[in-house]
């Protein structure tokens, strides 16, 4: 049954219906310690599997086979979670000792520091997240007030998931790493793995689809300079009068579009992957199920105010490179149009010319052939004139001079005849070698 079974199943079946579970949520039991790094290497993706044999190699575990995307493994100090995603990856260490003050003063310590030297330069994001059981009141942490926790003015939170409480500044702090308070009120159990999951996500998303701030930014100059230029050369182009600069515009304009599709082919993707993070980073903001809690903003109000602004500024620069795109492409069309118009009369005024030209020339043609039939009629009188001098002297009765002159008009007609019949089948076999 089982050799059935197999023999029926798709080649992707097992593959596509493990993807469901190849990312389950981490257990974890308040009080815990998380410690949350992205790591970001851009193009290079495959130092993500290095980073991960080196740190596997500072404890002596095997790392995961080649191509593996989730690895989970008790390091004995703490349990580590491992994503391998498209542009980055990242490593979630629950320490098993969650004594002490509520945040660590060195959180990244209690990590190799041989493999923090590896990592250099491809940080996205650091978290520390802290889970307390439910004591004190809402906003505190063992007793402790938030401003103890955060450095941060603005310090948002709210009731989460019907049973927990979670707070963050979304600070970098400054020991380098940004921090996430959660409080176990009434949460069930694996409740506490999946609002950490959501809440680390949330984080991380965030500054994954932020990284298109900076290539907006860089653009917005270039792009209004660009329209700039293409503004120019609309005002040039009503009042362009010759050839000679129509085909200097068309060379500026040309050198304008692919200046642009360059930029659009380098930064297309980055905007492209925000729109995805940020829609992550929503359905993530849904899945708290927040609840307010007066005097502080939800994480939802706070990413609508800092975060959704930014995100719309890099849409708006990605419509515009689009709406330049198809300006463009308008303008080099109309300027192409322009430019072929005024082929087509140079085009019209050269067969012209060369229709005058051809009727010169069988002007002169019919004038040569008149005379080429006089010139052929006169040495054939002057043989003629020979034949009947020759024909007196043997004694028949010729009169030379007599039948020179009769003869003249019937030599006449008969070139005239021949030449015109020779022209006639030259030009017959020319029109039928077309």
């Amino acid at each position: 049954m089982n050799h059935s079974s197999e023999s029926l199943d798709h080649p992707q079946r097992m593959a596509l219906a493990g993807e469901l579970h190849a990312r389950p949520f981490m257990r974890i039991d308040p009080p815990a310690r998380v410690l949350h790094l992205a790591l970001f290497a851009g193009e290079s993706l495959m130092r993500h599997p290095v980073w991960l044999t080196i740190l596997c190699e500072c404890f002596g575990v095997t790392p995961p086979v080649a191509g593996a995307r989730y690895f989970s493994h008790d390091f004995g100090p703490y349990l580590l979670k491992w994503e391998n995603h498209a542009e980055f990856s990242t490593y979630t260490f629950v320490l098993h000792d969650a004594d002490g003050p509520v945040f660590a003063e060195a959180p990244l310590s209690c990590l190799p520091q041989s493999w923090l030297a590896a990592l250099k330069g491809c940080v996205i994001s650091a978290i520390q997240l802290t889970f307390v059981k439910g004591t004190g009141e809402p906003g505190e942490a063992n007793n402790l007030p938030l401003r103890d926790c955060f450095v941060g003015n603005i310090v948002a939170g709210a009731r989460v998931m019907a049973g927990a409480e979670a707070w963050s500044d979304f600070l970098v702090q400054p020991d380098g790493v940004g921090r996430f308070l959660l409080r176990d009120v009434s949460l069930r159990e694996f409740q506490a793995g999946r609002l950490t999951q959501r809440v680390l996500e949330i984080d991380t998303y965030r500054i994954m689809a932020l990284l298109a701030l900076p290539v907006a930014q860089q653009c917005q100059p270039a792009i209004s300079a660009a329209e700039a230029d293409l503004a120019g050369i609309s005002r040039e182009l009503a009042e362009v009068v010759s050839s000679d600069e129509e085909q200097s515009l068309l060379e500026r304009l040309t050198q304008l579009s692919a200046t642009i599709e360059a930029m659009v082919e380098d930064n297309n993707y980055r905007f492209s992957a925000a729109d995805a993070y940020f829609n992550i980073v929503r359905a993530r903001l849904q899945e708290l199920r927040e609840e307010r809690i007066e005097g502080a903003p939800t994480f939802g109000e706070f990413m609508e105010r800092r975060l959704v602004p930014a995100i719309d500024f890099c849409a708006s620069v990605r419509r515009r490179q689009g709406e330049l795109v198809e300006r463009l492409s308008r303008a080099d069309s109309l300027l192409r149009t322009r430019v072929t118009m005024t082929q087509e009369r140079n085009n019209a005024a050269i067969l012209a010319s060369l229709n005058q030209r051809a009727a010169v020339q069988l002007r002169l043609q019919q004038t040569v052939e008149g005379f080429s039939t006089v010139a052929i009629s006169y040495y054939l009188l002057g043989l003629c004139n020979y034949l009947f001098k020759s024909l007196d002297k043997l004694g028949f009765p010729v009169n030379p001079d007599l039948a020179s002159g009769v003869a003249i008009p019937v030599v006449l007609a008969a070139v005239w005849f021949g030449v015109r019949r020779i022209r006639h089948s030259l030009v017959g076999e020319n029109d039928s070698s077309h």
